[in-house]
């Protein structure tokens, strides 16, 4: 097993914090953390992986852990876009995003898990939604069903294992 799996995964880490008194508890909330930050700061093509490793030490719980530190790392990511980045986009596109703008007010959030669903990539979507006046509710959960399939997929491969 060591020219496979265990050679890219730090499962010496993991296997300590399981060991510890709280480890049952310590093991989600690390790999939760982990799909936060990945999400939150937008590293492509790290999520999957991720998903991957919850579905090999959790099985199918790995799909709720992911997907909460998931949704919670876009939210975060949308609400910083939103506070910090839509000025500014608002200044350089303007009427282009005006018209981008009423069609996610109308439909907003089948475009957000219709770009989650082919994989726009994560800031993409993010920032350019957040300068729109989509709620952050709808965009939550239009995220949230955009990524379901394909953590599912990667966590339930990793659980076969």
């Amino acid at each position: 097993m060591e020219t496979g799996i265990a050679t890219w995964l730090p499962l010496g880490f993991v296997e300590a914090l399981a060991a510890t008194p709280h480890g049952g508890v310590l093991v989600p909330l690390a790999i939760g953390l982990l799909a936060t930050s990945i999400v939150t700061f937008s590293v492509p093509g790290a999520l999957t992986p991720t998903a991957f490793l919850s579905g090999l030490l959790m099985g199918f719980g790995g799909i709720l852990v992911v997907v909460l530190g998931a949704a919670l790392g876009s939210h975060i990511l949308f609400l910083a876009s939103r506070r910090w980045l839509s000025g500014f986009m608002r200044r350089r596109f303007g009427a282009k995003l005006d018209s981008v703008g009423d069609h996610l007010a109308r439909r907003g959030p089948l475009y957000v898990a219709g770009a989650r669903l082919t994989g726009v990539p994560h800031i993409v979507v993010t920032a350019g939604c957040a300068a729109t006046p989509i709620s952050a509710r709808s965009f939550l959960t239009a995220s949230l069903l955009g990524m379901l399939p394909a953590i599912s997929l990667a966590a339930v491969a990793g659980s076969a294992i």
